[in-house]
């Protein structure tokens, strides 16, 4: 549709995304770059066709939130590469961990994503960031939890050299039943970030380090739509606290359908919002992947 063309974009918003043996790169400020290895039209209804054999195949059953202390682990790899008159390597990583019982959870994250590209000579890299993470809940009544999470994080493209964010809070569990599970939270938590020399801009000051407390609120949900159809999302939102101020937003969703015991078709979409970024930093990431992932443990 695009070619290989630049299209310019007025919406101030950074894409990457990773979709197998398709490969397609909105790159950083307003100009969007096209690129790909094979046909749109033609990657869409394989997907489509996985989709519908896994949602009627016997054997492909979504995962219900067993507590029986045995963890259980998804991981997709997608690896792409292309050559001729624009060269480019993508590579991204997801993988994500849960430990249920009756009384408490652990839940671990990780990802990747790096994105390289070459065209009339000139070579560029237009995604290279990794995030990781956990929280442990811990069940004080039927409704109520507390918990307390770690994060870690890097963005060579935002100047992010290490983010560092630990949470501690309460929720409550407003729905939770074999086929949804839906809780909302709340509590403190403290952001350390380390920028890349010469650093960035923040409130109008170059900066290389920047700490603040914040307050956060946030919900997320489980839902089982079909025996083999699990979709997943996670809300937050947090605000500073200090003379800096500003405010954070993530929201994470994620479609998977069973193939089979083990593999399933995984569509996933993220954003992230930072007030405090400042030009030529955008405020926004969105990022989209799918692909195959495969199932560990329990």
């Amino acid at each position: 549709m695009f070619g290989n063309k630049a299209v310019r974009a007025s919406r101030e918003i950074n894409v990457y995304c990773s979709c197998g043996s398709k490969s397609y790169i909105f790159k950083s400020s307003r100009d969007i770059q096209y690129m790909k290895s094979t046909s749109l039209l033609k990657l869409i209804p394989v997907n489509l066709i996985v989709a519908s054999a896994a949602v009627h195949s016997p054997g492909a059953l979504a995962d219900d939130p067993p507590t029986d202390g045995l963890w259980r682990a998804n991981a997709g790899l997608a690896v792409t590469l292309s050559a001729g008159n624009t060269r480019s390597q993508n590579l991204s990583l997801n993988t994500d961990a849960t430990r249920r019982t009756a009384h408490d959870k652990w839940s671990l994250y990780a990802q990747a994503l790096g994105t390289r590209a070459e065209s009339n000579g000139q070579t560029g890299t237009t995604a290279n960031q990794w995030s990781a993470g956990g929280r442990y809940d811990h069940n004080v009544s039927k409704r109520m939890f507390g918990y307390t999470g770690l994060d870690f994080g890097r963005d060579v493209i935002r100047k992010l050299r290490m983010r560092r964010v630990a949470s501690l809070g309460l929720g409550y569990h407003v729905v939770n039943t074999n086929d949804t599970q839906w809780d909302i939270f709340g509590g403190a938590s403290y952001r350390s970030d380390e920028y890349i020399d010469p650093g960035v801009l923040v409130r109008n000051q170059l900066r290389t380090k920047l700490n603040s407390p914040e307050a956060m609120i946030g919900e997320d949900s489980t839902n089982t739509l079909t025996p083999s159809t699990t979709f997943k999302q996670r809300l937050s939102a947090s605000r500073g606290l200090n003379s800096d101020g500003g405010y954070r937003a993530t929201l994470d969703t994620s479609l998977s359908v069973a193939i089979n015991n083990t593999m399933s078709l995984k569509v996933s979409l993220q954003d992230r919002y930072d007030s405090l970024a400042e030009e030529p930093i955008l405020p926004n990431d969105l990022l989209f992947f799918t692909g195959v992932n495969v199932k560990f443990g329990g």
